[in-house]
């Protein structure tokens, strides 16, 4: 009874205290709650960590045939583009250095001159193929070459360049929407590559006995297709066949 008694007069005549204790007590609790619910920290030591950092390292790759292929391109690539710039930089007449007369020349002072016009069948893989329509991943490469020069498009696109050079497995011909032809006249395959000439010489050589662009003629093809998807794809352009008889088809 005299500790009620004394509980009521603290709670009437100091109303401040018994607020300050109730909040006291209330923060008390709280506090063991958050302790109770704590989860107890784990140190680790030296060798877990270690042991860690072993199982997030990646295993080692295994050297691989494809690997020596690409590094043997990369030194044969790098070996022929300084032989070229090598070439490029030393001057055209060497002292000491007899340069042998071009066959041309030779020719030319023979008294020979353009008489028949020459018709030129490039190999397969030399003739150069330019985009004519594509997908959107093509965005600024009407007419630029996608096979032949510098082979430029193969590094900034490499994906969209072989969806473009593939064809259709039902058709053999080119995807819906894409269109690469054979890229006309001389330019498309008297260089392969810069510095990797095909028919440059030759045409140099009979433009010096007289011979032009309205005698000579480069027979472009697109050496992707079949023999009979050649000859589909040239009567689509309007061109006409004839056989050894003098038939046409």
């Amino acid at each position: 009874m005299g500790s009620i008694l004394r509980f009521r007069k603290l709670c009437v005549l100091e109303p401040a205290k018994c607020g300050e204790l109730y909040e006291k007590k209330a923060q008390i609790k709280l506090d063991n709650e958050k302790k109770s619910f704590e989860i107890p920290k784990i140190e680790k030591n030296d060798k877990g960590l270690s042991e860690e950092k072993k199982r997030k390292r990646r295993p080692n790759k295994e050297w691989r045939c494809i690997d020596s292929c690409c590094w043997a391109i990369g030194y044969i690539c790098t070996i022929w583009w300084l032989l070229l710039f090598l070439f490029n930089c030393l001057p055209a007449n060497l002292p000491g250095l007899k340069v042998p007369e071009p066959p041309g020349m030779r020719l030319k002072r023979e008294g020979l001159v353009a008489l028949h016009p020459v018709v030129m069948v490039p190999g397969i893989v030399t003739g150069g193929l330019e985009l004519w329509e594509g997908r959107p991943c093509s965005e600024g490469l009407f007419r630029r070459r996608l096979w032949g020069g510098s082979f430029t498009e193969i590094l900034r696109r490499p994906m969209c360049w072989l969806e473009h050079l593939s064809l259709d497995n039902e058709t053999g011909l080119d995807p819906p929407g894409i269109r690469v032809r054979a890229v006309p006249g001389l330019v498309a395959a008297d260089y392969f590559a810069p510095g990797f000439f095909v028919w440059a010489i030759l045409i140099e050589n009979l433009a010096r006995i007289g011979y032009e662009g309205k005698n000579i003629y480069m027979a472009a093809y697109d050496w992707r297709l079949s023999f009979q998807n050649t000859e589909v794809n040239f009567a689509k352009r309007g061109y006409t066949f004839f056989a050894f008889d003098g038939s046409s088809y």
